[in-house]
């Protein structure tokens, strides 16, 4: 029996006082890709936070790779192999788009910081970043900043890769080359991906699976092959 990547049981996790999180379960397979969707304010970028180390786990067990992650701050989580894309990107705007890329390479530990430069397969999967590798993030588009902080988080060579909110705030043609980076990144490297997307269309052109969260749970799971967008755009109200 092939034990999954990623098993989260009982999962509790909030800010201070407030339980954001409750009784959390979810387990994903290796190379699997799962859209975590619901409607704002429900707990899904704080679970990604919680899965990433930056919130604190209340309660629960959170195992990775077969190995409890549970008390692991976030720069042990990104050496064992778990790559974030933040909503709203993150990227240092004073540093330049090859620095930026650069500092994905902490990840990495020592392997990291022998490495001359950012990897060939990072400007491979975006050429635009090629161009403008010498231009610092805060003159970046909207778009530009995106594919910049999923490259940092590839250059980091993960196995679990986090993405929160990817097609926010960018155009059309650049959503579909996002997806087309997923899509190849997936089958060449098997990645597992966790996305928030309220773009259900995006998510379900190449997600696996769905878990729909409502209140800080996981209220309803199942295969996008089974059911389209269409079938649960009306349990996420957005």
């Amino acid at each position: 029996m092939v034990m999954p990547l990623v098993v989260m049981t009982g999962v509790a996790s909030g800010y201070g006082a407030a339980r954001v999180l409750h009784d959390v379960e979810l387990a994903l397979a290796a190379g699997s890709v799962t859209a975590l969707i619901g409607r704002n304010g429900v707990g899904k970028t704080t679970l990604l936070r919680t899965i990433m180390g930056i919130r604190p786990l209340d309660a629960g067990t959170m195992i990775f790779d077969g190995g409890d992650i549970g008390r692991l701050p976030p720069s042990a989580r990104a050496r064992a192999g778990i790559g974030y894309v933040p909503q709203g990107r993150h990227i240092f705007p004073q540093l330049t788009v090859a620095e930026n890329l650069e500092t994905g390479l902490s990840a990495l530990g020592p392997r990291g910081k022998a490495r001359a430069g950012v990897p060939d397969h990072i400007y491979d999967l975006f050429p635009k970043l090629a161009m403008i590798r010498g231009r610092k993030g805060g003159l970046l588009s909207g778009g530009e900043q995106q594919q910049l902080a999923i490259g940092r988080a590839l250059a980091g060579a993960p196995r679990l890769l986090l993405l929160d909110e990817p097609t926010e705030g960018v155009q059309p043609n650049v959503v579909q080359m996002i997806e087309a980076v997923l899509l190849k990144v997936r089958a060449e490297f098997g990645l597992t991906i966790i996305l928030i997307e309220q773009y259900l269309d995006f998510a379900w052109s190449f997600a696996d699976h769905y878990a729909v969260m409502d209140g800080g749970r996981i209220v309803r799971q199942g295969d996008t092959a089974a059911e389209s967008a269409a079938d649960v755009a009306h349990l996420v109200r957005i």
